[in-house]
């Protein structure tokens, strides 16, 4: 990966998700930062980490940029990094954080959500990978674990959490209101006693609460895949008639996925 130190202006520069959200800015920090901005210029030792050829995107450090932008800089140091792809570049964002300081439970989730869902996108990656039911094992969940800066068994922990905590718990992590830990066993308690009450539901039942799921859960990933694309193109827009192109082929594209649940048998029926 080859580097350059150069100077780019305030205003060249891009803050783009997933980058810009995975450490959200705190505004103490970004006051104490703005501050001496001020009264000692930009520390050239700290320059902000930007994808080279890559639309200008900031890959590491959205609060010293901020910082830069209240304390009315026109001109900051930036270093072109060379990625190959987003993923490469996440990781290096991440890393670069990790190794400064102790990453909050907040960031962890946010972290782990992003790599995951770069998991889920590869076919070769999921067919490989090993999980407990409440998380990663192996070499995987290691190399997670080092790229993060904690142990294995809180990656398990984190992931449990952002895979089956309710949406109430889950928004108490990201807010920095309740630990992993206390979200992880709370979750776990939940998901024993919704365990022991299925037992008691019909097969109806139990059908109909996974419909809900299923539903919830393609309406959810979708509506996060178009915030993201608005967030990464807000100069686009489209018509009316291409919207519903797309959504014609939205809809195609999940008719055909839903084929592959399960069909009930005559047998069955009868």
């Amino acid at each position: 990966m080859q580097e350059r130190i150069t100077s780019m202006t305030t205003l060249e520069l891009r803050r783009i998700p997933p980058f810009s959200t995975l450490f959200p800015v705190k505004e103490n920090v970004l006051k104490k930062i703005t501050g001496d901005m001020k009264v000692n210029g930009y520390d050239c030792a700290h320059p902000i980490i930007v994808w080279a050829g890559n639309r200008c995107k900031v890959i590491d450090g959205n609060t010293r940029l901020e910082a830069a932008l209240k304390a009315g800089m026109n001109t900051i140091p930036v270093v072109l990094k060379e990625f190959k792809t987003e993923d490469e570049a996440l990781q290096y964002a991440i890393k670069s954080q990790s190794n400064r300081r102790n990453l909050t439970d907040s960031e962890l989730l946010n972290c782990l959500t992003e790599l995951d869902k770069r998991k889920d996108k590869n076919a070769n990656l999921k067919q490989n990978r090993t999980e407990a039911p409440s998380g990663a094992s192996g070499k995987t969940a290691q190399n997670t674990a080092d790229l993060l800066g904690v142990s294995t068994r809180k990656v398990e922990r984190i992931r449990a959490v952002n895979e089956h905590a309710p949406t109430h718990i889950k928004n108490a992590v990201v807010a920095g209101k309740m630990s992993v830990n206390k979200a992880y066993n709370e979750t776990m308690e939940t998901r024993r006693r919704e365990a022991e009450a299925e037992i008691s539901e019909s097969p109806e039942q139990v059908k109909d609460k996974r419909k809900e799921a299923i539903v919830k859960s393609i309406g959810g990933m979708l509506h996060t895949r178009l915030e993201r694309e608005i967030q990464e193109y807000p100069e686009i827009r489209y018509s009316q008639s291409e919207i519903e192109v797309i959504g014609d082929q939205v809809r195609s594209l999940v008719t055909e996925s839903i084929k592959l649940l399960p069909i009930e048998t005559d047998i069955q029926n009868n």
